[in-house]
């Protein structure tokens, strides 16, 4: 007998919360940069002192240092005066009503006198900037919660110049508008993690650069009109050139998750390598995967689905690694001449889209599919500085809906009618993302 009130087939748990709160997170952590350095940050126990660690000229070289500080240079220290220093507004200015107006101790950032960070020429203001960028990267390990904070340079003035104009002039900072004293800055997190200031060997964006691009005013690709036509799925349409994609095998993304305690990077899959085809084979092929790509079938089946992708300039897949290790595939695409564009409607000219699975049983997990979820999307909001949209659209079934609505602060539009399936529509806008992302 038919039972008269069918189960929902929609997925309705709410998840585990994915965030560390602050209070929760050890005092000292130890943390990968983008080419491998290890850096350490250490917050006392007062609150008020953080202090940044990297290797020494001696271990510099090296992928990992002992735990131990005795080959530890320390390059910077950041520190406020808890309720008895300086104090600037941060709310946005000319906006927020005076009486609701949040204000915050101003921290006062002093660089170390390591070795590289001081001095004049290219490689001497080379390692002063990579000494800036990653203090700034450890005070926001520690004070993500935030969106911005006040902020002074410290130490002797050509240096205290230099480093203010850096961050200036980078974004990663601007002068405060009611500044109480000459040179306090808000420091801001969204332009941190959006890349601003980023020396190129540790921007979390991996693709090796162009010899040419040390002698190019600007790297940023062109606007210039493409077009695509296919049948099935239906796609009609023009849309800007895409830049072409790095070589098979080249990691495009790398950042330490704190939760996980782990580098996790994103590499373009090479079919070639028996290592990453051998992975991507067996995770379609189990039932697990399966449910939701669809796409078990023998190796000629899998060898095709990855030609195809790597030629078509609209798709890029990759290989999501943890420490080296293979643990899922994902894929970004362009969405104004990606398939579902004629059924969603409204794409714009850089709109992009993610798919993930999670192949290896060991690497799932809140903490670890919340990282990874949001590194995709950060990819596609770094590699392309006009991107306002990066969308989802999973099938609206799937166990993995409450987590998508949990960990990303994207908007679920509607459910859309797809040829192969029926879809939930998720839509992350940039403003948003790099507001309230889980980057710790």
């Amino acid at each position: 007998m038919a039972t008269p009130h069918p189960p929902n087939p929609r997925s309705l748990f709410t998840p585990k919360s994915a965030e560390i709160p602050l209070a929760d997170r050890p005092l000292s952590l130890d943390f990968t940069l983008p080419d491998h350095t290890r850096a350490r940050v250490v917050e006392v126990d007062t609150f008020d002192s953080i202090h940044v660690f990297l290797p020494s000229a001696s271990t510099a070289n090296a992928a990992k240092r002992d735990s131990d500080d005795d080959d530890a240079e320390h390059i910077a220290e950041w520190h406020r005066e808890d309720g008895k220093g300086d104090k600037e507004k941060t709310s946005l200015h000319g906006v927020v009503q005076e009486h609701r107006a949040v204000w915050e101790d101003v921290w006062t950032l002093t660089l170390g006198e390591a070795e590289g960070a001081v001095g004049s020429g290219a490689e001497a203001v080379e390692g002063l900037m990579r000494h800036i960028w990653v203090s700034v990267y450890a005070f926001w390990l520690r004070r993500d919660p935030y969106e911005r904070l006040p902020i002074r340079v410290g130490g002797g003035e050509a240096q205290r110049k230099l480093v203010h104009e850096y961050l200036v002039h980078t974004g990663l900072a601007f002068p405060a508008p009611e500044a109480k004293q000459p040179g306090n800055l808000l420091l801001v997190k969204a332009a941190f993690y959006q890349g601003a200031g980023a020396p190129t060997s540790l921007s979390w964006l991996r693709t090796p650069p162009s010899p040419f691009n040390a002698h190019l005013q600007s790297t940023s690709f062109p606007s210039v009109l493409s077009f695509t036509q296919r049948t099935a799925p239906p796609v009609l349409t023009t849309h800007p050139l895409r830049p072409a994609k790095p070589s098979p095998g080249s990691v495009v993304y790398a950042r330490f998750i704190p939760s996980v305690g782990e580098l996790l990077e994103l590499t373009h899959i090479d079919a070639s390598n028996k290592t990453h085809f051998d992975a991507y084979t067996r995770w379609q092929n189990s039932d697990r995967v399966n449910v939701g790509w669809r796409e078990k079938g023998d190796a000629e089946h899998h060898r095709r689905y990855l030609s195809e992708s790597l030629a078509d300039p609209h798709k890029m897949g990759y290989l999501v690694s943890w420490n080296g290790e293979p643990a899922g595939y994902g894929e970004c695409n362009w969405n104004q001449e990606d398939g579902m564009a004629a059924f969603v409607g409204g794409c714009g000219p850089y709109d992009q889209g993610t798919h993930l699975l999670v192949g290896e049983e060991k690497f799932r997990g809140r903490h670890r599919f919340a990282s990874i979820m949001v590194s995709m999307k950060h990819l596609c909001f770094l590699r392309e500085p006009r991107t306002e949209v990066v969308i989802g659209e999973p099938r609206f079934d799937l166990s993995i809906i409450p987590l998508l609505k949990a960990y990303l602060p994207q908007d679920l539009v509607k459910e859309v009618e797809l040829p192969h399936k029926r879809a939930v529509f998720f839509v992350l806008r940039r403003e948003r993302f790099f507001l309230e992302g889980l980057f710790y």
